[in-house]
């Protein structure tokens, strides 16, 4: 007999989606290369929480959903570190994070 105070994984998917959907607008909709950074952040933390899900709730799965979300925070960590040194380099020589101005790159 289930517990009555239990998630179940139909709940965990749809917050994931939820969560995803929640980034993927402020990633097309921003304008600044940081927030979008943060809305990458968030798509990748609602692929942790699938990742979880799965693990926690498919009997027999041969994945553990723990070590695939620990190597995902893992390369969110070093992907909000090297975004952000970009973003960084890239301000101090255009002196604004807009993407739009972000047009010539050139060296």
């Amino acid at each position: 007999m289930p517990d009555g105070n239990a998630v179940g994984l139909v709940t965990v998917l749809l917050f994931a989606a939820a969560l995803f959907s929640v980034g993927l607008y402020g990633a097309m909709s921003r304008k600044a290369a940081v927030s979008i950074l943060m809305s990458l952040e968030i798509m990748i933390f609602a692929i942790s929480i699938n990742m979880i899900a799965l693990a926690q709730f498919v009997p027999g799965a041969q994945m553990s959903g723990w070590q695939f979300t620990t190597f995902i925070m893992v390369i969110a960590a070093v992907e909000i570190g090297i975004g952000l040194s970009l973003v960084v380099a890239i301000y101090r020589r255009v002196k604004t994070s807009d993407i739009q101005d972000f047009k010539e790159l050139k060296g």
